[in-house]
C-alpha cells in the first residue's frame, strides 16, 4: 500500500502534461487521466495497482513516435522513456544486450559499437525511439533485408501482466506453467491457421505473430509477444540480439524513370552483400526543398537535376564487404547490372563509399517521415495508410493500384519506404477537419485495405495496426484468425485493461481524430501573416505530426527537452498543448490558460525547430502569439517590461547626457544591482547587463571616416545591443567596412527591429518596426546593403518583421537588403573596388558559438569563409543555443537551466581551449553567457577583422 501511495503522489495530472500526452505521431487524440514515469519495476507494479483501484485502462509509451495511435489512451499512460532507460548488460561473447524498455535505439547501438556490434533494427526514428516501443510495434528499419524485424532480434522478454506478476518469455515457452499450458492449447488448436495465414512474408506485421508459437519456430513466445502493441503485457526487461557491424559499406543509389520502375527492381537487388533496398519517389525532393530550402539534395542524387527532372524514383542500396574495396565493388556491380537491365534499366546511378557522402544521401531518405507531412504545394498530408506491405514481387503492381485508388478518391501522397521488403510509407492529403473529409478518409481506408489484401499484403509492415488499422483486420484475416488473436489477448489480459481498442475489439478508425472536426473551436486570428499556413494558427500547429525529432540528442532541437527529458518541454509537447487549446475541451479557458502558459514557459525561442524540424514548426512564433493573447487583459511579469522594453529604455538613457555612465556605476554596486534586478523581475542569480557610456550612434556622429567610400555606401544597423551595450563591436565593424572602401551610414534616432517585444509576446512591436521603417525609408532602395551585427536582430528583420507587417512593402525591401557582416565580407573576400584584401593572416584556433537564430537561417557560412581566409581554424558548438536566449535566461526560474544548457557543450569546450585560442560569438547574449559561465571574453567577427587589418 505504501508503494501505491508513493506512486499516486508522482502521478502527473496537471493540464499541461495531459495535453502534451494527448497524441503520439498519429492523427488520433485520447486525453489520459494521468501520466506516470517509472524508475523501477516496483513502480510499474504499483502503477498498475493504482489503475485497478481507479478502473483506468493502461497504455505504455516510449518515445511516442508511434504513427498508428498505439501509444495513447484515456486512462493511465506509463512513459518509460524518461527514467526507466538503463542498458543493464552487454555480453559481447553471446552478442546480446539486456535493457530496460526506455533505452533509445541509438544509445544501445552506440554502446554496442564499442564491441564492434550493433542492434540490427534501425527505423528512421532511431535517435529517439525506444527499444520497448520497437518491440511493441515489431519495428524494422532500412536494414531489415540483412537483420530482420524486432521479433527476429529478440531473445528473451520479462513481462509484467496486468495483475503485477512477472513472467519470462523465450524460445520454448515461459516460466509460468499455466501460461504455457494455455498457449500450447491455442497453438495446437490453430496450428494449420498459424502455418497458412501468418508469417507469409517478412513484413506481415498486422495482427499478432502467433506463427512463432508453431513447433518449427521453437514455440518462441518472446517473438510472438513482439508486435502486441502493449495489449498483452508490459515489457520491463528485454534481452536482444546484437549483430556484427559490417567491416565496410558502400552505397549505390539507382535512379529510375518512375517510382514504379524502382519498385519493380527492388526485389531483384535482394542478395548476399546488399543490406538495404530503400525506395522513394520524386515528389519527396520537392517537399525537401520547400521545407529545408536549397539543401543540395538535387545535386547529390543521380537523375535529380533537370526540368523536368529525369528520374522519378530511386533505390538506396547499401552493400557490405570485408574491405572498403569489396563493398564498393558490390555497389558498382549492382549499378552496372541495372544500367544494362533489359526491362528495368536505370537512367543514372551513383556509387559512394565515403562515410560523409553516404550520410548526406541517407539524410534525404531518413528525413522523409517528417517531410512528407506536407505536400510540395504546402497542403497537409496525414498518416494512417502509411505502412502497408506486400510480398516484394507484388510491390510495383500494388503501387499502381494504390495510385489509382488515390486518384479515385481525389487524394495525393508521396511514397517512400523499404521497397526491397515490399513496405510502403505514404502520407495522404486527407481533409480531416470536416465531416465530409472524414468520410472520404474512412472510405479510402476501407478501399485501401481491400486493395492491399488483394495483393496478398499486410495492413502494417512495421508500425503496428494501432487505432489506424485494427478495425480493418477483418479485410485481411479470416474470422478464425481474428478469433485466435482474441484468445491470445485473453490469455495474457483477460480483463482487457491494456491498451483497449487496439488489435482486438478495435475502436473505429475514424474515432477521435486530432485534426478532425472541432479542432478550430478556439482559434484566434494571429498578428503574424503566417503565409505558409494560410494565416491560420491551427494550420501552423498542425505542422507537427509528432515524428519526435525534437526529442533527440543529436542536434540543437529542442534544448529544453534535452535538459529536462520532459515531453511537455519538447516542441511536439507544446504543439499538442496548443492544439488542445484550440479545440477548447482540455483547456476551455483558451488563451487564458495557465497550463498552456506553463507548457510554453521553457521554450527559449531559439528557432531550432523552425529549421531542424522536418516540417518547420516555428514554436517561437506560436509562443509570441499566445503570450500576446494571454496578457491582453492581465498584467505582465515585470521581466516583460524590463527586458522587453530594454531597447527603448536604453535609448532614452543615452539621450540624457551622462545618465548611462551614472547608471552603469551604480549597477556595479552589488546591493543596487540586486535591488534593480528584483524590481525588474530578473533572475538574481545572473549578473546585470552594463550600459556603454555613449551610444554607438553618438560615437558615429563624432568619428571621422578612414576612407572616402570609393566602393559605395552601406548602412550599418545600430541594433539595440551593439548601440547601447557593447559599442566596441559596431566601432570595429565601421573600421572594417571603411577599410574595405565603403562609406558607412549609421542611421540616427530610435531604431529597433522589435526583437525583445516579439520574444516576450508584446506584438505591438509592429508599431516599433513601422516607426523604424519611417526613419530609414530613404535607405530602402532595394540595393544598399544594410549590415546587421546582431544575429537575432538579423533574423528578426529578415523573417519575423515581414510576417508582422506583411502588407508594408518597405519591410520586405529591408529584409532583402539586410546582410550579416560575415556574408557581406565573404562576398568581397578577394577584392573590393579594385583594392587588395586588406586583412592579414590571424593563424589561430577558434571555437565559434554560432547564434541559434543564425544557425536556424543557415547564415554562418559567410563567417566561416572569412575565418578560413584569415587562416583561422574554426570549430563550432554543435548543440545550438548557448542557453541564455536573450531575455529568456534572465527571467525568474530560468537561471539554472540556462547554465545547465551552457554546460552541455559550450562551457566545457571553452574551458578546454588552449590559452591563445579565440572564442567567437557574434551574439550579445552568447558573449554574455560565455563571460558569466567561463570568464572568457567572446569576440565578434568585426573585432577579429579589425585586429587583422594590415598595418594595425
Amino acid at each position: 500500500m505504501q508503494l501505491s501511495t508513493d506512486v499516486r503522489s508522482r502521478l502527473r495530472t496537471d493540464g499541461a502534461t495531459l495535453g502534451a500526452y494527448v497524441s503520439d505521431a498519429s492523427i488520433f487524440r485520447r486525453v489520459p487521466k494521468a501520466v506516470f514515469e517509472p524508475r523501477t519495476v516496483a513502480d510499474i507494479r504499483s502503477a498498475l495497482q493504482v489503475a485497478r483501484e481507479e478502473k483506468w485502462p493502461v497504455t505504455v509509451r516510449g518515445g511516442g513516435t508511434s504513427v498508428a495511435g498505439n501509444a495513447i489512451g484515456e486512462g493511465l499512460v506509463i512513459d518509460t522513456s524518461r527514467h526507466f532507460n538503463r542498458i543493464l548488460e552487454i555480453d559481447p561473447a553471446a552478442r546480446t544486450a539486456r535493457v530496460e524498455p526506455g533505452v533509445i535505439c541509438d544509445q544501445l547501438r552506440d554502446a554496442a559499437a564499442e564491441h564492434g556490434l550493433t542492434y540490427g533494427p534501425d527505423p528512421s526514428t532511431h535517435n529517439r525511439c525506444t527499444i520497448g516501443g520497437m518491440l511493441g510495434n515489431n519495428a524494422c528499419g532500412s536494414h531489415s533485408l540483412q537483420w530482420g524485424t524486432a521479433a527476429d532480434n529478440v531473445v528473451e522478454l520479462t513481462v509484467m501482466r496486468p495483475d503485477g506478476e512477472l513472467v519470462q518469455l523465450s524460445r520454448g515457452g515461459t516460466d509460468d506453467a499455466a501460461l504455457n499450458e494455455a498457449l500450447t492449447a491455442l497453438r495446437d488448436a490453430e496450428l494449420a491457421l498459424l502455418r497458412t495465414e501468418l508469417g507469409r512474408f517478412p513484413r506481415q506485421v498486422s495482427g499478432y505473430g502467433l506463427h512463432y508459437l508453431s513447433p518449427e519456430k521453437g514455440f518462441d513466445v518472446a517473438k510472438a509477444f513482439v508486435g502486441t502493441e502493449g495489449t498483452c503485457g508490459i515489457i520491463v526487461e528485454a534481452v536482444v540480439k546484437l549483430v556484427e557491424k559490417p567491416a565496410a559499406t558502400a552505397l549505390a543509389v539507382l535512379a529510375f524513370a518512375t517510382v514504379f520502375d524502382a519498385a519493380a527492381a527492388a526485389p531483384q537487388v535482394r542478395r548476399e552483400g546488399v543490406s538495404t533496398a530503400e525506395g522513394m519517389g520524386g515528389d519527396l525532393l520537392d517537399a525537401l526543398h520547400i521545407s529545408q530550402g536549397d539543401t543540395g539534395a538535387e545535386a547529390l542524387l543521380p537523375g535529380a537535376v533537370g526540368i523536368p527532372r529525369p528520374a522519378g524514383g530511386w533505390l538506396f542500396c547499401e552493400t557490405t564487404g570485408a574491405t572498403p574495396e569489396q563493398a564498393r565493388q558490390r555497389a558498382a556491380a549492382l549499378a552496372a547490372e541495372f544500367a544494362a537491365h533489359p526491362t528495368r534499366p536505370t537512367i543514372d546511378s551513383l556509387v559512394v563509399n565515403e562515410p560523409a557522402e553516404m550520410r548526406q544521401l541517407w539524410r534525404i531518405r531518413e528525413s522523409a517521415a517528417g517531410l512528407v507531412t506536407r505536400l510540395p504545394d504546402g497542403r497537409e498530408a496525414w498518416p494512417s495508410w502509411e505502412d502497408s506491405a506486400v510480398p516484394p514481387e507484388n510491390l510495383a503492381a500494388y503501387l499502381r493500384d494504390l495510385y489509382a485508388l488515390l486518384e479515385r478518391h481525389g487524394l495525393e501522397g508521396i511514397p517512400f519506404g523499404h521497397f526491397g521488403e515490399g513496405c510502403v510509407h505514404l502520407r495522404i492529403s486527407f481533409t480531416l477537419g470536416t465531416e465530409e473529409g472524414a468520410a472520404v478518409f474512412r472510405a479510402f481506408m476501407l478501399d485501401a485495405a481491400a486493395t492491399v489484401a488483394s495483393h496478398g499484403g499486410s495492413l502494417s509492415g512495421e508500425h503496428g495496426d494501432g487505432r489506424a488499422r485494427s478495425e480493418l483486420l477483418p479485410l485481411m484475416y479470416t474470422p478464425a484468425a481474428l478469433a485466435a488473436f482474441e484468445k491470445f489477448k485473453d490469455i495474457f489480459d483477460p480483463e482487457h485493461v491494456l491498451n483497449p481498442g487496439v488489435l482486438v475489439r478495435p475502436e473505429p478508425l475514424d474515432q477521435g481524430l486530432r485534426p478532425g472536426p472541432g479542432q478550430r473551436t478556439r482559434e484566434f486570428i494571429p498578428l503574424h501573416a503566417l503565409t505558409r499556413d494560410s494565416g491560420s494558427m491551427v494550420n501552423a500547429v498542425n505542422r507537427c505530426v509528432g515524428v519526435g525529432l525534437c526529442r533527440s540528442e543529436s542536434e540543437a532541437m529542442c534544448p529544453s527537452f534535452q535538459i529536462t527529458g520532459d515531453e511537455v518541454h519538447s516542441t511536439r509537447g507544446r504543439a499538442r498543448v496548443l492544439s488542445e487549446m484550440f479545440r477548447g475541451e482540455t483547456y476551455p479557458e483558451g488563451t487564458d490558460s495557465e497550463d498552456v502558459k506553463d507548457a510554453l514557459d521553457l521554450c527559449l525561442s531559439c528557432h531550432a525547430c523552425a529549421s531542424e524540424c522536418p516540417v518547420n514548426v516555428d514554436m517561437s512564433t506560436y509562443k509570441s502569439e499566445f503570450l500576446n493573447q494571454h496578457y491582453t487583459s492581465r498584467r505582465r511579469p515585470m521581466a516583460h517590461y524590463s527586458m522587453g522594453w530594454l531597447p527603448l529604455s536604453a535609448h532614452l538613457l543615452h539621450r540624457i547626457p551622462g545618465a548611462a555612465r551614472i547608471a552603469d556605476r551604480l549597477l556595479r554596486l552589488r546591493p543596487v544591482e540586486k535591488l534593480v534586478m528584483r524590481l525588474g523581475g530578473i533572475d538574481s542569480s545572473r549578473g546585470m547587463i552594463r550600459f556603454a557610456p555613449r551610444s554607438f550612434q553618438a560615437l558615429a556622429r563624432r568619428r571621422k571616416p578612414i576612407t572616402r567610400g570609393s566602393a559605395g555606401k552601406v548602412v550599418l544597423w545600430p541594433d539595440s545591443f551593439s548601440n547601447h551595450l557593447d559599442t566596441e563591436v559596431p566601432v570595429a565593424a565601421a573600421e572594417v567596412l571603411e577599410t574595405l572602401g565603403y562609406e558607412v551610414i549609421v542611421p540616427q534616432g530610435f531604431l529597433c527591429c522589435g526583437l525583445t517585444w516579439h520574444s516576450t509576446g508584446q506584438l505591438e512591436t509592429a508599431k516599433v518596426i513601422r516607426g523604424t521603417l519611417d526613419r530609414i525609408e530613404e535607405h530602402l532602395d532595394g540595393s544598399t546593403p544594410v549590415i546587421c551585427l546582431e544575429p537575432s536582430c538579423t533574423s528578426m528583420l529578415m523573417e519575423e518583421a515581414p510576417q508582422l507587417l506583411h502588407d508594408d512593402p518597405r519591410v520586405h525591401s529591408l529584409a532583402k537588403q539586410v546582410v550579416s557582416l560575415g556574408e557581406f565580407v565573404a562576398a568581397r573576400s578577394t577584392a573590393t573596388a579594385g583594392q587588395p584584401w586588406p586583412f592579414g593572416e590571424v593563424r589561430a584556433e577558434a571555437l565559434s558559438q554560432v547564434h541559434c537564430h543564425e544557425r536556424s537561417r543557415k547564415g554562418h557560412g559567410g563567417t566561416s569563409e572569412v575565418l578560413e581566409q584569415l587562416g583561422v581554424n574554426e570549430s563550432t558548438i554543435e548543440t545550438g543555443c548557448c542557453g541564455l536566449a536573450g531575455n529568456w535566461g534572465f527571467e525568474p526560474g530560468h537561471g539554472q537551466m540556462s547554465r545547465d544548457l551552457g554546460e552541455r557543450e559550450l562551457f566545457p569546450r571553452i574551458r578546454g581551449l588552449e590559452e591563445d585560442a579565440l572564442v567567437l560569438a557574434d551574439g550579445f547574449s552568447c558573449r554574455t553567457q560565455i563571460r558569466e559561465g567561463t570568464g572568457a571574453e567572446g569576440k565578434h567577427l568585426a573585432q577579429v577583422l579589425r585586429d587583422a587589418i594590415k598595418g594595425e
